[in-house]
């Protein structure tokens, strides 16, 4: 060993050592970040601000250090620790509600992870890209970074990464209301992080499977999960948990009437989150407050918090707590019987909810999740075959295998059918979100409206027309969810009739030529609730855009079956458009979402003054409708 180096090592271990002496000496948090930010520029003070960043997860105002660490990394050309840093600064920027910006970090971290083979910290990328585009309400995203997070945490044997993943997956489907299907994952979840000593993990799982029976309206059971939950973020003394948890149980006393005692858990979980400064929890517990004044009649202190919780919501660009504000804004201006106000923020809700941010994507999700299912199971049969080539020649084993495959194949069969009757049961759970939503904003309107008419007589006219279209609205969505659940409609016919009550007084109105073709051979094609209706809903929207845009003379609905696949297509001879100039136009991309969710594809053929033509196929294994047994 060189002189040199010696000199090195010695003055390495001599400056950490300070260091130690400095650190525990030291009596807070800011003395312990003083004393690393005196130790000399060298790696043991990088290693030291990233001892202290991952232990003080609640200093707030640990960025100072990052930049610090950022600093001596570049300097140091430091480059093993670089996929950690981008990860924990990355992090630190969530819990910020800052989440381009930590998005853009953990990218970072998965790039120079991957570079380096890291694959520990490459696990953590994909899992905090996961949950960062999950609180950006971009549920495709996250879902596709969770997936690849969670192959490569089974694969290592990663338990710990496992349940991140899980419980992220999870808590997808809790937000887009597959409340089932999240808890599959959270009971999946639990075992392997008590196992692998993943006590956060636990008590989120908790919470998790509480909001899930909060959902179902089971109450009883949320209780005693968020009481769970509570009790082990207490004992972790994890604040954030604890916030989230009194929150939870604040809901369910809500709901039971007992607005004074949901209050006061309110405001126990307010001041924890503003501490944290985690800014989407802040406007949460906003909300909260807000909703718990309003019950009581408070007014004046509803609107202050729901002002507080948009004014945040906006900033941090959550769809979810901006819709809740809106609601609740125009319940508390109909409350003070200011109507015109009330209307402006039922339109904003009903805005935000019609944004393509909000519009459902489970079928997507399921998609994904099969394909990483499926192969995961190719991949372990393809293992078995390998190990039984040995055992091809035994006849008991072939009796054996006999005898599973059969018992396979019926419990896959009693499995798929369990599936659809499931996804049955969440799609009627989504339709009660929608009747939230849509009747619930739209009944909403009709009362601010017929109270400005109650108020202002002068402008009767133009309110009438309001209320007779906002009626008309709630009548046509009331129809078009009682056909949906309606089990006998699960054929084509009944799906082409429905079109064809919908499309023709439209066209006549317009004196347009029609032509709406659905032959007979196609009468008994069977169609699964969620197929047929997304079907009705693009070609709704294709219809009322050719009404409303097109001045055609000329229009036509035609429907017909190419090789299993069941094909539509509706065109007109009107004055056509540029397909590419508007892509980022709502009504195009709803279209093209809907479409995805039951794996169909869509393409939209036009060019100015040739009219527009619309192609949807929806593939055969869309076509299947599954039945208890």
């Amino acid at each position: 060993m060189s002189l040199r180096t010696k000199r090195n090592r010695m003055l390495f271990a001599v400056s950490f050592t300070a260091f130690l002496f400095i650190f525990h000496s030291s009596s807070n948090a800011q003395d312990k970040k003083n004393a690393i930010l005196l130790m000399p520029d060298n790696k043991a003070k990088v290693d030291s601000i990233l001892s202290y960043v991952e232990k003080n997860g609640r200093d707030v105002s640990r960025g100072a250090l990052y930049e610090e660490a950022f600093r001596l990394v570049d300097q140091l050309h430091y480059k093993e620790v670089e996929p950690l840093l981008y990860n924990s600064y990355g992090y630190f920027k969530r819990e910020l509600s800052e989440y381009t910006e930590s998005i853009g970090l953990h990218i970072k971290a998965l790039e120079f992870s991957k570079k380096q083979g890291n694959i520990h910290e490459e696990i953590k990328a994909y899992n905090n890209l996961g949950v960062a585009y999950r609180r950006m309400d971009d549920y495709n995203t996250a879902l596709e970074y969770l997936m690849d997070g969670l192959k490569l945490s089974e694969k290592t044997g990663d338990d710990y990464s496992t349940t991140i993943a899980l419980n992220s997956i999870g808590n997808i489907h809790l937000a887009q209301g597959n409340y089932r299907a999240a808890i599959d994952y959270f009971a999946q979840c639990m075992p392997l992080a008590i196992k692998a000593g993943n006590e956060r993990g636990i008590a989120i799982n908790l919470q998790n499977m509480g909001e899930c029976y909060e959902k179902l309206n089971i109450a009883d059971s949320a209780r005693l999960y968020y009481d769970r939950a509570l009790e082990y973020n207490k004992k972790r003394n994890d604040l954030k948990g604890i916030a989230i948890c009194l929150n939870s149980l604040g809901n369910i006393l809500l709901e039971e009437g007992k607005s004074d005692k949901a209050l006061a858990l309110y405001k126990k979980a307010l001041p924890i989150n503003i501490e944290l400064g985690d800014r989407i929890f802040i406007a949460n517990s906003y909300n909260h407050i807000a909703a718990a004044h309003l019950k009581d009649g408070d007014v004046t202190m509803a609107r202050r918090m729901y002002d507080s919780a948009l004014h945040i919501s906006t900033i941090i660009r959550s769809v979810t707590e901006a819709k809740e504000a809106y609601w609740g804004l125009m319940k508390t201006s109909e409350a003070e019987k200011n109507w015109e106000q009330a209307y402006t923020y039922s339109s904003l809700y009903k805005a935000l909810s019609d944004s393509i941010i909000n519009v459902k994507s489970s079928q997507s999700l399921r998609a994904r999740e099969v394909a990483y299912h499926q192969n995961k199971i190719a991949l372990l049969e393809k293992d078995d075959r390998n190990k039984n080539i040995i055992m091809v020649g035994s006849l008991i084993l072939f009796l054996l295998l006999l005898a599973s495959g059969i018992l396979y194949y019926l419990r896959n069969r009693l499995l798929e059918r369990n599936r659809s009757l499931q996804r049955e049961l969440e799609i009627r759970s989504q339709i009660a979100s929608d009747l939230h939503d849509d009747m619930g904003s739209s009944l909403s309107s009709i009362h601010i409206f017929s109270e400005l008419l109650r108020k202002n007589g002068n402008n009767s006219h133009d309110l009438l027309s309001k209320i007779e279209a906002n009626a008309k609205d709630t009548l046509e969505a009331l129809d078009d969810i009682i056909w949906l659940v309606k089990p006998t409609n699960d054929k084509f016919s009944n799906l082409s009739m429905h079109i064809s009550e919908f499309s023709i007084p439209l066209f006549e109105s317009k004196n347009i030529s029609f032509e709406i073709d659905f032959p007979d051979a196609i009468s008994e094609v069977p169609l699964p609730m969620e197929t047929r209706r997304n079907i009705f809903l693009i070609i709704k929207e294709s219809v009322n855009n050719l009404i409303k845009y097109s001045e055609c003379s000329k229009a036509s609905i035609r429907a017909f079956y190419d090789q299993g696949d069941l094909c539509f297509i509706v065109k007109d001879n009107g004055k056509g458009f540029d397909p590419l100039k508007l892509t980022n136009r709502n009504g195009i991309k709803n279209l093209k979402a809907r479409a995805n969710q039951i794996n169909a594809d869509i393409q939209i053929k036009s060019a100015p003054g040739q009219g527009t033509e619309i192609i949807l196929v929806v593939k055969a294994r869309g076509l299947t409708v599954l039945h208890a047994v």
